[in-house]
């Protein structure tokens, strides 16, 4: 299945806009930047047409996550993988910077690119949403991931930009009755993310010695003596005392992992 990678600075609606596209509310959105720290991963489909939808961690800008080096890291990774980019920009924040430069690395990775300029329903866009054509990427589309404007002109541009064909697009159902989901469960720090990487001989999830590394429930397939598995890393679980008092974005983490049980 073809992979279509999200990519912004943090906070700029890029989870917003992966829920909105896969209709499943799996990465946690959060008014605090650099909320999203892995790269989720959920299958969309569009008028007949599948593609898998990747949702990434905000690449530079201001973040207050201590992992955020990392977070790019994993990031980059997903960039190089994908078929096609979608560079999401904060329309309230006008051009800035740091979309200068990551426009400018997703151009040397050779991918198609759209631009979606989101926040659009915000009166302070209206005036700033001409400075990102300077970007000189095309085609541009103008977006409320919240509020779900122009999100089908985005898809439209997408499976345009994939090429893709109804009978193409068709795979089997990731997550039909054939497959056993196993969650990773168990108190922050025990090495679930380590176990999770292990078992699938790769670096899918971030590794930290910082106990709350994993935030979303990050589910990936497995195929292990032609069975196939989705193995669900999970964030970890305090009693629910020291959740109540851990702030917002540990709630709905544990409230995730408590979804993938």
């Amino acid at each position: 299945m073809l992979a279509v990678v999200l990519v912004g600075r943090p906070n700029v609606g890029k989870s917003t806009l992966f829920n909105k596209i896969t209709g499943h509310r799996r990465a946690i959105v959060a008014p605090v930047a650099g909320t999203t720290r892995d790269s989720l991963a959920r299958p969309a489909v569009w008028q007949g047409r599948s593609f898998q939808l990747f949702d990434t961690g905000g690449l530079y800008g201001a973040s207050e996550d201590p992992l955020h080096e990392l977070v790019v890291e994993h990031g980059k990774r997903a960039i190089v993988g994908a078929d096609l980019l979608v560079l999401v920009v904060d329309g309230r924040d006008g051009l800035v910077s740091g979309d200068e430069t990551i426009a400018r690395e997703l151009r040397e990775a050779g991918r198609p690119l759209i631009l979606a300029i989101n926040k659009i329903d915000d009166k302070r866009a209206r005036h700033a949403t001409m400075d990102f054509y300077r970007l000189g990427i095309e085609p541009v589309v103008e977006i409320s991931a919240e509020h779900g404007t122009g999100v089908g002109d985005l898809l439209d541009e997408i499976v345009s930009a994939l090429r893709i064909h109804p009978d193409e697009s068709q795979t089997p159902n990731p997550e039909s009755h054939s497959e056993i989901s196993v969650a990773i469960v168990g108190r922050p720090n025990v090495g679930k993310s380590s176990l999770v990487n292990r078992l699938l001989r790769a670096e899918r999830v971030l590794v930290s010695d910082m106990p709350g590394t994993t935030r979303d429930a990050i589910d990936t397939v497995l195929t292990w003596h032609q069975r196939r598995f989705r193995i669900v890393d999970t964030a970890g679980m305090r009693r629910p005392g020291r959740v109540r008092t851990g702030g917002a974005v540990e709630l709905v983490s544990v409230a995730g992992a408590k979804r993938a049980i």
